[in-house]
């Protein structure tokens, strides 16, 4: 099970126990700091369009809070270890995390990859979720 450490504000800080070879999900939100919320969501585009061609990525997706505009939602799965390193070491992502510093944290938490598998199906019988 993929575990994290977080600040005393929630923000994760480490992750550990990321699957080596199976899929893993991670959701949660990003708290940019006012200032830097529409350059953060530009670095934001560029890295869903990289994500798609990259091969351990199996689903990227990160929008901002219509609300609260500081805040950015994603929902992110990787085929295991690989392809989140892979992902986290494009120069982009680099430059985010080490250089640019547009956000405070993360928050993120990382369900078991089949939860569908786990979920009862909707009451109807049909296999689609929301039908």
């Amino acid at each position: 099970m993929v575990t994290a450490t977080r600040d005393a504000e929630g923000f994760v800080v480490d992750i550990k126990n990321i699957p080596e070879d199976e899929d893993f999900v991670v959701y949660g939100t990003i708290h940019a700091y006012p200032e830097y919320g529409d350059a953060l969501e530009a670095v934001y585009a560029e890295t869903t369009r990289l994500a798609k061609s990259e091969p351990g990525t199996v689903y990227y997706c990160i929008c901002r809070d219509q609300d609260d505009t500081d805040v950015f939602h994603m929902f992110e799965r990787y085929k295991g270890k690989a392809g989140f390193d892979a992902h986290n070491q494009q120069p982009i992502i680099q430059k985010l995390v080490n250089e640019w510093k547009y956000f405070r944290g993360v928050k993120a938490w990382f369900p078991p990859a089949n939860l569908r598998d786990t979920m009862p199906l909707p009451v109807d019988g049909s296999t689609e979720l929301g039908k």
